[in-house]
């Protein structure tokens, strides 16, 4: 077998064992999942606990900037 035939069935081999090792393992949160207590400072100065959340729909985005 040549160099070039061997390289491709390897990275082939490779790329296969990568997409399927991240394929099924794929945790979505169920609309059942609650999720954990937290509590966050508001930039007013007060804080906002999770459980004052209970019930509502809440989307909360994180943002960085390095």
């Amino acid at each position: 077998m040549t160099k070039t035939k061997s390289l491709v069935i390897l990275s082939a081999l490779v790329f296969g064992l990568f997409v399927s090792h991240f394929a099924d393992n794929t945790v979505w949160a169920q609309a059942k999942d609650k999720a954990p207590s937290f509590t966050l400072k508001l930039l007013s100065g007060g804080d906002l606990k999770s459980s004052d959340l209970e019930g509502k729909v809440t989307v909360l985005k994180f943002m960085a900037s390095w």
